[in-house]
C-alpha cells in the first residue's frame, strides 16, 4: 500500500512538472511571436517613411516635408490670412488655404511669406504626430533652400500636411544633398516658412529636422 502511494505521488509530481514546462513553452512562444510582430510592424513603418525620401538619381532627391496644420499668410499689403495650406498651383500661380470648411485662393504675387505656427500640430510621413515647442524640439539647425522651381513642390496629403519637394543642384550641392538624405532617414523635415518669387516661378523653403 505504501509503495502504491509513492507511485501515485511520483506520477502526480511528474504530471505537474510536465504541465509546468508546457505552460512555460507556450508563454515563451507567445512572447517571441509578439516580438516578431512588433519588429515587423516597425520595419514596415520605417520602410513607408523611407519611401518618401527617394533618390531619383545621384544628383536629385525627392524629399518628404511636413506642413504644420496652421499657417499665417502674410500679404504684401500688410494684411494676413490664416488656415491650412492645401495646395500650390504652379500653373495658376496661386496658394490655396482652408479654414472652417472654407477655401481661399491667394495669388502668389500678393504673398510676402507663409509662416507656420510653432504650436500647430504636424504629422510625420509615417503618420506619427509632432508637437513643436512642447513635446518635440528640432534635432538640427534651420536650413534654407532657395530658388526651388515651383512645379517641383507638391502637396500630397493636405489633411496631414504631407508634401514633397525635389531638390537638386544648383538649389543644393551634391554634398548637401547627401547630408539631407542622411538626416531624412530617421528624421522629419518640418517647414517653418515659405516664400515665393512669382516672377521667377520659384519657392524658398525654411525647414528644421525633428
Amino acid at each position: 500500500m505504501r509503495k502504491l502511494n509513492i507511485v501515485k505521488y511520483t506520477v502526480k509530481a511528474m504530471k505537474a512538472f510536465f504541465q509546468g514546462w508546457v505552460v512555460a513553452i507556450l508563454v515563451i512562444a507567445a512572447a517571441i511571436a509578439g516580438n516578431i510582430k512588433t519588429v515587423i510592424g516597425q520595419d514596415v513603418k520605417k520602410e513607408n517613411f523611407l519611401l518618401a525620401q527617394t533618390p531619383i538619381n545621384a544628383d536629385e532627391l525627392e524629399l518628404a516635408v511636413a506642413l504644420p496644420e496652421l499657417a499665417e499668410v502674410m500679404l504684401k499689403g500688410g494684411e494676413s490670412s490664416s488656415g491650412r495650406v492645401i495646395g500650390i498651383d504652379a500653373q495658376g500661380q496661386a496658394l490655396s488655404i482652408r479654414r472652417n470648411d472654407k477655401t481661399t485662393t491667394i495669388p502668389l504675387s500678393q504673398i510676402q511669406r507663409v509662416v507656420f505656427k510653432n504650436g500647430a500640430l504636424v504629422y510625420r510621413s509615417n503618420g506619427r504626430q509632432i508637437i513643436r515647442g512642447e513635446r518635440d524640439r528640432p534635432t538640427g539647425k534651420l536650413v534654407t533652400w532657395s530658388g526651388i522651381p515651383l512645379n517641383t513642390f507638391t502637396v500630397k496629403n493636405s489633411t496631414q500636411g504631407q508634401a514633397v519637394v525635389k531638390l537638386k543642384p544648383p538649389v543644393v550641392s551634391t554634398e548637401q544633398l547627401q547630408g539631407i538624405q542622411s538626416v531624412a532617414r530617421n528624421r522629419q523635415y518640418v517647414v517653418d516658412e515659405i516664400q515665393f518669387n512669382s516672377q521667377q516661378r520659384t519657392i524658398t523653403i525654411l525647414a528644421k529636422p525633428y
